[in-house]
């Protein structure tokens, strides 16, 4: 750890120095998540010099062995984000005329290191600048799932005007990054299986054997071959919840958004981000009141931001593509919840620790919290409504 401190002091010196720093003071604090990331040491940084402040948010490697493993990219595709595919993207809306305000909204960058097991990065401080992470214990709103949809939007339409700028480098981008688990190695099936035990526990009674003959017919090559598989395969966020995005409130009741942690870069269809998001951040409650919603406003921003980027929705990812995809992929989201709320809604002190010791085992928690049955059983009863569990 005192080689990775070195290696991170001297990058936060790097950057002091490139924007015009002499003679400051640096300030290093370390935060928490909240159990909200299980990947990265989190630091707040002040570079002080008389009246001039830079504020940085920092991220440090904190897995060991066995999460790389499983999770070998993940440090890698953010510094590609970051350092060149971001660029990409700023740069086609630059060509297109796209007003800020429009653009796809990402923190600034500032410096990484990619060093295997001394990867840094370095961002704005958002914070600083306003912004907060969403309360994971309560359901998203229509305002922030409003504004968290359309920078979705943003995100997956620029993918594709990447993908007509430079269509071979674009594939070649997607082959690194195209959904890959691996479900069957002892680990991830002892994790699989422990998901499911809890998710029939948790289930009510009137809904036990329903789920049971879902997860008895589950088949995990279909799984994966429904993720990777679209009508036109987008890079997606891979995470896309309200744990990785920050926004801030503004005086008209709108929220702005901006996209974060992006390590999980992800080729598929672009509903896989969507559905992943509407299971991870929503009650039945909202649902109930806004899925129907939600969805018809994630294609209308889409249609727009791809007309923005000079893209043809009818011949790029139509209503009828998007309406396709939805119906063969809304399945999945039932299995997505199983593995991911545990963790999404696990109380602070019940959190998987982030040190070198962390692997997908850890995620096999012995307590699940009251909140967990809570949307568990209100995704169950949305598949028994819609008709997926009979």
């Amino acid at each position: 750890m005192e080689k990775i401190a070195k290696s991170f002091k001297d990058l936060l010196d790097d950057i002091a120095k490139e924007q015009k720093f002499v003679d400051y003071n640096v300030d290093i604090k370390e935060i928490s998540s909240g159990g909200a990331n299980y990947t990265s040491k989190l630091f707040s940084v002040s570079i002080t010099e008389g009246t001039r402040t830079l504020r940085l948010f920092c991220k440090v490697a904190a897995i060991g062995e066995q999460m790389r493993m499983q999770l070998a990219k993940i440090y890698e595709t953010e510094h590609f984000f970051y350092t060149k595919l971001g660029k990409i993207y700023r740069s086609i809306e630059d060509q297109c005329g796209i007003p800020h305000k429009l653009k796809l909204n990402v923190s600034k960058y500032y410096g990484s290191i990619t060093k295997l097991n001394e990867e840094v990065m370095v961002l704005e401080d958002l914070v600083a600048a306003g912004y907060e992470a969403y309360d994971r214990f309560k359901s998203i709103d229509w305002p922030y799932a409003h504004a968290a949809v359309r920078e979705l939007a943003k995100f997956h339409a620029c993918s594709w005007a990447y993908a007509k700028q430079d269509p071979e480098e674009f594939d070649e981008v997607m082959k690194k990054v195209m959904f890959d688990v691996e479900f069957n190695n002892e680990n991830m099936q002892a994790f699989m299986t422990s998901m499911v035990n809890k998710a029939i526990d948790t289930v009510h009674d009137e809904n036990k054997s329903k789920l049971q003959k879902y997860f008895d017919n589950f088949d995990v090559e279909l799984y994966t071959d429904i993720f990777k598989r679209s009508r036109r395969l987008v890079l997606g966020h891979g995470d896309f919840r309200p744990s990785n995005l920050m926004h801030k409130n503004l005086d008209d009741g709108s929220v702005v958004i901006k996209v974060v942690d992006l390590q999980t870069l992800q080729g598929g269809s672009p509903v896989t981000d969507l559905i992943y998001f509407i299971f991870t951040g929503s009650d039945e409650k909202f649902r109930a009141r806004y899925f129907d919603k939600l969805l018809d406003h994630y294609y209308s921003e889409l249609s727009a931001a791809m007309k923005r980027l000079h893209l043809n929705p009818e011949k790029t990812f139509s209503q009828e593509d998007f309406d396709h995809e939805m119906k063969e992929k809304l399945p999945v989201g039932l299995m997505l919840a199983a593995f991911t709320l545990p963790v999404v809604t696990v109380e602070v002190e019940n959190a998987p620790q982030v040190d070198e010791s962390l692997d997908i085992s850890k995620f096999n928690l012995e307590k699940t919290s009251d909140l967990y049955a809570e949307r568990l059983n209100g995704v169950v009863n949305d598949y028994v409504k819609w008709g997926i569990l009979t």
